[in-house]
């Protein structure tokens, strides 16, 4: 019976425990929840919301929670409508005081609190923004650095391919030189070998090959020296042919005979060749090297297309200075206002032209050509004329037009020089008004300059 009265005793005990338990949790947190649960609403800037809807409605209500009194503090949050309130340890407020209330500092603290965010905030956001900046400098950086390196390496492989291609030239030229010294060192090339010449197919000589290569640095030499013996033209019988006629290729012969016995110290004259065919004798020894490199004395004043002064005839001095010349040829053009062409013939002392001009039986004709208006014509001397250093030569050029040759512009005096250089200087000019050759001097008032040009070569130099 003890036992079983203790045992009810202990139910009875354990069952009011829970009724009271049960009573103050519904009171707790359903009847007057506590300040601190309602705290964070939707819009509270320290933290999350709470899922007690009901707990937030009865916050909104101005009822106290009685429960936990020591977690009293005081809560701040924003409605709907964004108007501030408070909550306190007594009392809520809510459009005004409703109860005790505390003042506005905290809610001012709050407030620079958030401010003091959103200047953080806002200096991260510059912060990355600036680091967007500089990303995108870092990319167009890298970007340049990349188009350059693709030049450098572009411009790398162009410099690698040049140098592949002067690299192969130089060996082919390599190789050709050592074919040449191959070809030189054979012992079937002797400068004492006699060899059989035929003479355009009239006629067969034999000369020596030193006779052949006594003009050193010609073509004729370099043919015949031996190193291009399996480029030389042979005819049926194996003697060397030359595509020259003996009237042409024997005074050549007979030269270059005289060379070897003088001996290179000694200049001789080259032969003039064979009366009516001297211009194929000079176009021969132009293409064998015998004749020295032409200069070209330029004393153009006006393009030929714009000269605008012309006559019958036109003559003027010229000096060479220090060596003798050969005149090869001279350039010139006819007035603008004839037709189709002028026929020009070209006449040359020695002497002043003031004195030659009343001896015309001291003029030999040099050369007969065509002037063509306006346009460069070159005048090729059926010889070459030989100009003796520091002597006055006179040029006389007659044509059969009143505007057969042109001029340049206009002259003091007969002194004046119209164009010089190191070999050569060429003074003004007189005009001619007569179609009659050496006629039309008399009573000029003007000078004129030579508009053209001049060949010439060096005498020592052949």
């Amino acid at each position: 019976c003890v036992c079983v009265c203790l045992c009810a005793c202990v139910l009875v005990c354990v069952c009011v425990c829970v009724c009271v338990c049960v009573c103050v949790c519904v009171w707790m947190f359903v009847l007057e929840p506590a300040p601190w649960i309602a705290a964070a609403s939707t819009r509270h800037p320290m933290g999350p919301p709470l899922p007690c809807d009901l707990c937030r409605a009865r916050l909104h209500s101005g009822r106290r929670c009685r429960v936990m009194p020591w977690l009293r503090r005081q809560v701040l949050w924003e409605d709907d409508v964004g108007v501030p309130h408070k909550m306190g340890g007594a009392s809520l407020l809510k459009g005004g005081a409703i109860g005790g209330g505390v003042g506005g500092g905290d809610f001012a603290g709050l407030q620079a609190l958030r401010g003091s965010a959103d200047g953080l905030f806002a200096a991260i956001e510059t912060r990355l923004r600036e680091a967007a900046r500089r990303e995108q400098e870092a990319d167009a950086v890298r970007e340049q650095s990349r188009h350059e390196r693709e030049d450098f390496e572009r411009q790398c492989a162009e410099v690698r391919a040049s140098m592949d291609i002067a690299r192969e030239l130089l060996q082919a030229e390599r190789r050709e030189l050592e074919d040449e010294k191959a070809r030189m060192q054979a012992p079937d090339a002797r400068r004492s070998d006699v060899l059989s010449l035929n003479l355009g197919g009239e006629r067969v000589v034999q000369r020596r090959r030193s006779t052949l290569c006594a003009v050193e640095d010609s073509f004729l030499a370099a043919r015949f020296s031996g190193r291009w013996e399996q480029e030389l033209d042979l005819d049926e019988d194996g003697k060397y042919f030359i595509n020259y006629p003996p009237e042409l290729f024997l005074p050549l012969l007979d030269y270059l005979g005289a060379k070897e016995t003088e001996g290179p110290a000694r200049q001789l004259p080259l032969p003039l060749g064979p009366d009516g065919q001297r211009p194929q004798f000079q176009a021969m020894l132009r293409y064998f090297g015998m004749l020295p490199a032409v200069s070209i004395l330029d004393v153009l004043q006006i393009p030929y297309e714009d000269v605008a002064g012309s006559d019958h005839g036109l003559a003027f001095e010229i000096l060479p200075k220090n060596n003798s010349l050969m005149l090869v040829a001279l350039e010139t053009c006819a007035g603008r206002f004839v037709t189709n062409v002028a026929t020009a013939t070209v006449y040359i002392c020695q002497g002043t032209l003031v004195r030659r001009l009343r001896q015309r039986d001291e003029w030999r004709q040099a050369a007969v050509c065509s002037l063509r208006p306006g346009l460069s014509s070159r005048i090729e001397l059926s010889e070459p004329v030989r100009l003796q250093a520091n002597c006055q030569h006179c040029v006389y050029i007659a044509t059969n037009h009143a505007n057969g040759i042109a001029y340049g512009g206009g002259a003091r005096g007969g002194t004046d020089v119209c164009g010089e250089n190191e070999d050569l200087c060429v003074y003004a000019a007189r005009t001619s008004g007569s179609m009659v050759p050496f006629a039309g001097f008399e009573g000029f008032l003007y000078w004129h300059k030579f508009n053209g040009k001049l060949e010439y070569t060096l005498v020592d130099g052949i």
